[in-house]
């Protein structure tokens, strides 16, 4: 009989011993981690600023892998490729910097070399955003270029 109550007092310490373990294994993939998410409906082309976006909680283990935002000041300022839905982790690849130059606007570029400076009004060819290079095309050569965009919503062409 007192072998009886010996395992069975064993098989107790066992048994709370492995709950334990399951409570602290479920508290760790349980984990909770504040992203930014949309507040509101967010269409390509807008803009991003603080009040349309709010924090919320997701599952640590359900967004690890994600290229999504992290934190709120990532994206401010950005502007969004895709719509965006609220209370949805915000992809990486759905934010841009803001379009400087549309496509098929004409824009002007600068071309630069040691000491000489010439001007033209160029046709975007595509859009970009500063400090990216984009084809446009000179309407009265019909040559295309590659200009950089400036924040002035110029184009800078560098000589070699």
């Amino acid at each position: 009989m007192c072998a009886l109550k010996c395992f069975t007092r064993a098989a107790r310490i066992v048994v709370s011993l492995s709950l334990c373990v399951m409570t602290i294994n479920e508290t760790v993939a349980r984990e909770i981690v504040k992203l930014p998410v949309p507040a509101v409906m967010i269409y390509p082309g807008d803009t991003i600023d603080a009040g349309m976006l709010r924090e919320q909680g997701f599952y640590k283990k359900s967004v690890t892998n994600l290229s999504i935002v992290r934190r709120a000041d990532d994206v401010i300022g950005l502007e969004a490729r895709r719509t965006l839905f609220p209370g949805k982790p915000i992809p990486m690849n759905a934010v841009q910097d803001p379009v400087v130059i549309k496509r098929g606007e004409s824009a002007l570029l600068l071309f630069k070399a040691d000491g000489l400076e010439i001007r033209a009004i160029v046709e975007a060819q595509e859009s970009g955003a500063v400090g990216q290079n984009i084809r446009v095309r000179n309407p009265d050569t019909g040559l295309n270029v590659l200009g950089k965009v400036q924040e002035d919503g110029s184009l800078l062409a560098e000589g070699e």
